[in-house]
C-alpha cells in the first residue's frame, strides 16, 4: 500500500514510525509543517512534497498532480489518502471519487467541514443556535432590509464566522447595529462564505471521542478557559478536564445524538458545545472529524497513554480494533497565550506548584503582531497533578496571567 499523508495548516504531532510500514509513505505538506517535522518522522517518508499553506483548503491542483502519478504507477486500490485536519478533507474526498480511491467521500465529510451543513443536519436532533448564512447578493440588493431581517431573526449580540475556515480566522463579535453594518460592508469583499449566529452566553466545552467500528471507545470532556474568539482579545485559551459526572454524562449523551445523526462510525471526532448561562441547556457549536488541536494530543498522551492523532491515522488505515488506555490518575490541563502586538522585553514564567512545562515560542526582542489565527501563540503551559483541586486552582491562576512584558 502507498500511504499519502496531507498536512496543510497543522504539523505532525504523532510518531509516524509507529504506523505499520507501507510500500511507500508519502508526505504532502506546507512549509509550516515541514519546519516542525522531527528528523525521526522525516526519515519515515520515502518522498516529501512541499505545497503552499492555505487556511481554507489545501491546494487541490498541487495535490492532484502528485497523487495521480502514484495512482498511475501503483493503481487506485493501493493508495490511501490520510487526513487529520478540516482543510484537507474535501480535497481527499474529491480525489477519492475521481480516481476511485477507497475512503470517506464528499457527502460523508461535508458536515465536518461546512458549519452550515452540520447545523442543518442537526436541527431537531440537538439544540443549535439560531443562524443564517450571510447572503452577499441579497445584502447588496438592499442593505437595510436584509440586515433588519437578520436583526429580527437573531437579535443582538450576534457572532459572524466563515463557514469553512479553520483556526477561528475572520470571526467577529457583533454587539449592535453599527458594528453589524461595518462588518457586513467588509464581508462582501472577503472571498469566503460566512454564517451569522445568535450569540450564546455560557461556558464552552470540547468533547473528544474515538469511535471504532461504531463503538465509542474513548470520550473525554474539557472545560475551556474562554470562548476561542477571545484569543484575539489577548485571552489565553485552553482547558481542563471536568469532574462533574452529571455534566459529563449529559455531554456524552448530547454528543452521541450528534454522532448517530452524522454517521460517525470510525475515527476521531472533536465537538464543541456551550452550556448556556441562563437556560443551562447544551448548545451545539461545531464538530470536526479529526483530533483536537492545540496541546490536546499531549494532554491525552500524559493522562491516558494514547496519541489521538496516531489513532485517527490507524483507524483510517483499518489497522486498529481496540484501544489500550492507561489511566495515569492525573488531571491534565493546558493554556496557550496569544501574541500581543509590540516588542517583548521580558517573558515572565508563572509560579506553579504542580508539575508543569512552560513552552516558549517567542523570545525577548521579538516584535509581535496581533494574532490572526489560533496558532499565533507566544507561549504555552501544560500542567498536571493527581489533585483535581490543584489543577483547577492552577487553571484559574493562569486564565488571568500575562507572561509578556512589552516595550512601552
Amino acid at each position: 500500500m502507498i500511504y499519502i499523508f496531507l498536512y496543510n495548516v497543522i504539523h505532525v504531532k504523532c510518531d509516524i514510525s509507529k504506523i505499520p510500514s507501507a510500500k511507500k509513505m508519502i508526505l504532502i505538506a506546507s512549509q509550516y509543517c515541514l519546519n516542525k517535522l522531527s528528523e525521526k518522522n522525516r526519515k519515515c517518508f520515502n518522498e516529501i512534497y512541499e505545497i503552499s499553506r492555505n487556511f481554507q483548503s489545501i491546494d487541490l491542483n498541487a495535490v492532484e498532480n502528485i497523487v495521480k502519478n502514484y495512482v498511475k504507477i501503483y493503481g487506485a486500490s493501493n493508495i490511501v489518502l490520510i487526513s487529520n485536519e478540516d482543510s484537507t478533507h474535501l480535497t481527499c474526498s474529491y480525489l477519492r471519487e475521481k480516481y476511485k480511491i477507497r475512503g470517506p467521500l464528499l457527502n460523508e465529510l461535508l458536515p465536518f467541514v461546512n458549519k452550515v451543513i452540520s447545523k442543518e443536519k442537526l436541527e431537531n436532533i440537538v439544540r443549535i443556535p439560531k443562524f443564517s448564512k450571510f447572503d452577499k447578493i441579497e445584502y447588496l440588493k438592499d442593505k437595510d432590509r436584509y440586515l433588519n431581517n437578520l436583526i429580527n431573526m437573531l437579535n443582538f449580540p450576534m457572532f459572524i464566522k466563515p463557514i469553512d475556515l479553520v483556526s477561528s480566522i475572520e470571526t467577529h463579535y457583533i454587539p449592535n447595529k453599527d458594528v453589524l453594518y461595518n462588518i457586513s460592508d467588509k464581508l462582501i469583499n472577503i472571498p469566503y462564505e460566512f454564517e451569522i449566529d445568535e450569540f450564546i452566553d455560557g461556558e464552552l466545552f470540547h468533547c473528544d471521542a474515538i469511535i471504532i467500528n461504531g463503538n465509542l471507545e474513548f470520550f473525554m470532556v474539557g472545560k475551556c478557559s474562554y470562548a476561542l474568539a477571545r484569543f484575539f482579545e489577548g485571552k489565553p485559551v485552553g482547558s481542563i478536564p471536568i469532574k462533574d459526572q452529571k455534566l459529563f454524562n449529559d455531554l456524552k449523551l448530547f454528543c452521541q445524538k450528534v454522532f448517530k445523526k452524522l454517521n460517525c462510525n470510525a475515527g476521531v471526532y472533536h465537538l464543541e458545545a456551550f452550556l448556556e448561562k441562563g437556560s443551562k441547556e447544551l448548545v451545539f457549536l461545531e464538530i470536526a472529524a479529526r483530533s483536537g488541536g492545540a496541546l490536546l494530543t499531549r494532554v491525552y498522551e500524559k493522562a491516558f497513554g494514547i496519541n489521538i492523532e496516531e489513532i485517527n491515522i490507524l483507524i483510517q488505515l483499518g489497522l486498529i480494533n481496540k484501544l489500550k488506555i492507561i489511566d495515569s490518575k492525573v488531571f491534565v490541563g493546558f493554556l496557550n497565550f496569544p501574541n500581543i502586538e509590540g516588542q517583548i522585553v521580558e517573558i515572565i514564567k508563572p509560579h506553579i506548584n504542580i508539575d508543569h512545562e512552560f513552552i516558549e515560542f517567542s523570545k525577548i526582542k521579538d516584535n509581535l503582531s496581533t494574532p490572526k489565527n489560533l496558532l499565533d501563540i507566544a507561549c504555552s503551559v501544560i500542567f498536571w497533578s493527581p489533585s483535581y483541586s490543584k489543577v483547577v486552582n492552577t487553571f484559574e491562576y493562569l486564565r488571568n496571567f500575562q507572561p509578556l512584558v512589552l516595550k512601552k
